[in-house]
């Protein structure tokens, strides 16, 4: 049984040894001084964001069919909310035709926002590294998340724009 295979272990002369080893505390003057531990990871926290903003430039460069082609769509989309809600067709100044602007606004949100969905798929998918990663000490949780979010602005300010540009004046926001 266990019990007998840890009091036979115990009375064994290798056990012995070994329980008188593990008992002489640690003496750390006899170790490089480099080599403790000195913080909780390894390196410093801007050590630590750098690099974890190269890992998510790679990720984003590997993952550059996605951003492509979500450029590629918002163009296409906005290209069909140009014909249907064109200015010409469109008219402003009576109440009744307030709705058609009102319409033209809920599809921009709609689609700008459906837009970003594709992201957050990834974002779940990368869940289970970010995960073992955090619980190994990597790096800490703001460290991963803050570069997503930063360089995720600048292409949304893209797709946004994009939108804009090709929608604003030829639906009639601003005539």
């Amino acid at each position: 049984s266990v019990p007998e295979f840890v009091d036979h272990f115990h009375n064994f002369h290798i056990g012995q040894q070994l329980y008188d080893e593990l008992g002489i505390p640690y003496d750390r003057s006899k170790a490089h001084r480099a080599a403790l531990e000195k913080e909780k990871y390894g390196i410093s926290n801007r050590e630590l964001l750098k690099a974890c903003f190269a890992r998510e430039w790679l990720l984003m460069k590997r993952n550059s069919f996605i951003y492509i082609f979500k450029t590629t769509q918002i163009t296409i989309m906005s290209i069909i909310a140009m014909t249907v809600f064109f200015r010409t067709e469109m008219k402003h100044g009576q109440l009744e035709d307030g709705g058609k602007y009102y319409g033209a606004m809920f599809f921009s949100l709609i689609n700008v926002m459906f837009n970003g969905m594709a992201e957050l798929a990834m974002t779940i998918f990368r869940l289970p590294v970010f995960f073992k990663q955090r619980d190994f000490l990597f790096y800490p949780a703001w460290a991963f998340g803050l570069p997503i979010w930063l360089l995720r602005i600048p292409i949304s300010f893209m797709e946004s724009g994009i939108w804009i540009i090709l929608t604003y004046y030829t639906i009639g926001f601003a005539p």
